[in-house]
This record gives C-alpha cells, sequence and structure tokens, in this order.
C-alpha cells in the first residue's frame, strides 16, 4: 500500500495536518490531523510498504510491543483507507 498522491503534510502551530488538494479536495473535505506516531507512519507510507514494514517502523522509533503496534497500525490504515488516502501497491498512486 502506498499514500495517494494530492495530499500535502503541513506542519502548522504545531500540529501535523494533512490537507487535500486538486481532485482529491474534491473528494475529501477537510483536513486530517496526524498524533506523533500517525506522523511516522504517513511518512513511511511515502513509499510502497506492508501492514507489517509499518509495524517494524514504530517498533523501532518507539519502546512499544509488536501487538501494541501491530493494532496501532491495522487502526491507522484501516482509518485512512476509509478516508481514500492510501492505493493498494499494484494501483497507480492517484
Amino acid at each position: 500500500m502506498k499514500a495517494i498522491q494530492g495530499v500535502v503534510l503541513r506542519e502548522i502551530a504545531g500540529e501535523h495536518l494533512l490537507i487535500p488538494t486538486g481532485q482529491v479536495a474534491l473528494q475529501i473535505h477537510g483536513m486530517i490531523n496526524l498524533s506523533e506516531s500517525g506522523l511516522v507512519l504517513w511518512n513511511t507510507l511515502q513509499s510502497d510498504c506492508t501492514e507489517q514494514e509499518l509495524v517494524n517502523t514504530l517498533l523501532a522509533e518507539y519502546d512499544v510491543d509488536r501487538e501494541t503496534a501491530a493494532a496501532d497500525v491495522h487502526a491507522f490504515v484501516a482509518q485512512m483507507t476509509k478516508v481514500g488516502l492510501l492505493c493498494e501497491s499494484d494501483e497507480e498512486s492517484k
């Protein structure tokens, strides 16, 4: 999976925000606020990766057990997929 194009990441007043642009803004209204770990995952998703690679990224970055990291990654991926910000690895990143 990979993050779609058409979304910019900005830091505003200490908050990390995903801002849809262009055609993506017609489908996704508003901005998405990322937590610190969400920011790490989003940055990793700029390249094609698997959920397991995202889990490994969290394990390398934070003092957390594998089960917690896997649950957090699964929830993040589900939310980003629900709002349409991720594409499958074999799809063109819009």
